[in-house]
């Protein structure tokens, strides 16, 4: 290049080359696939939303009626049906799991040409449970439950030494629903139930090897919570 000098030339490289840098630092993309390569921003998932503040409550005392049938293993013919009545008391001490104690009695339920010639029986239960609800922040909740405790079937008017003797260990698997307001609930829930042996019987089985039918049914009721 005409009225080019060697110094010149070199004067200019040393201005371009710190501009071509800035500028290639300016780049966000991938060099070698584009701006379309940088990775989305993906919101991160949200929880689950608490439950109202209404709903919040953590002690409850619940009441129900409804029934229970009883019957030894491969004797339907044998089958009890009682009456029944619920207490019960129930703490919510984690999100979805509450812990309850519940006491449930009745009387048997006789045919009316049995009444003058059978005494009927009475039972009495004491359950603890725990209980797994799934929609606690909704009006409408359900859960699944399993509990254990002791069932006693007496003859009405039976005395304390023969109402022990009579007490059986239980298990139960049950699922209830319940639409709740602020304070004060509906409530359904079926439960199915397993006797065991009473201690006379588990002493003869041991003795013998001679063991007692097993002993299972159910129940269902119906009732209410109050929430405080």
């Amino acid at each position: 290049m005409e009225g080019m000098t060697l110094p010149r030339l070199l004067a200019a490289a040393i201005v371009l080359v710190p501009t071509v840098a800035l500028a290639d630092d300016d780049y966000g993309g991938d060099y070698y696939a584009g701006p379309s390569a940088t990775p989305p921003t993906v919101a991160a998932p949200q929880p689950a939303p608490p439950p109202p503040p209404e709903f919040r409550s953590r002690w409850s005392i619940g009441f129900a009626l409804g029934g229970a049938s009883f019957a030894p293993e491969g004797n339907p013919d044998a089958k009890a049906d009682f009456d029944l009545g619920q207490l019960a008391v129930r703490y919510r001490g984690w999100r979805h799991l509450e812990l309850e104690l519940a006491m449930a009695g009745g009387t048997q339920q006789l045919p009316e040409e049995r009444r003058d010639l059978d005494a009927a029986y009475e039972i009495a239960q004491v359950t603890l449970a725990a209980k797994y609800r799934f929609n606690v922040q909704n009006h409408w909740n359900w859960w699944l439950m399993a509990g254990v405790g002791s069932t006693t079937i007496a003859p009405e008017g039976a005395g304390e030494e023969q109402r022990t003797a009579s007490e059986r260990p239980h298990g139960l698997l049950g699922i209830g629903l319940e639409y709740r307001w602020t304070k004060f609930a509906i409530q359904a829930e079926a439960k199915a139930i397993k006797l065991g042996q009473t201690d006379d019987e588990q002493a003869l089985e041991d003795a013998t090897g001679e063991k007692m039918p097993e002993i299972g049914g159910g129940s269902f009721t119906l009732g209410g919570a109050f929430y405080f």
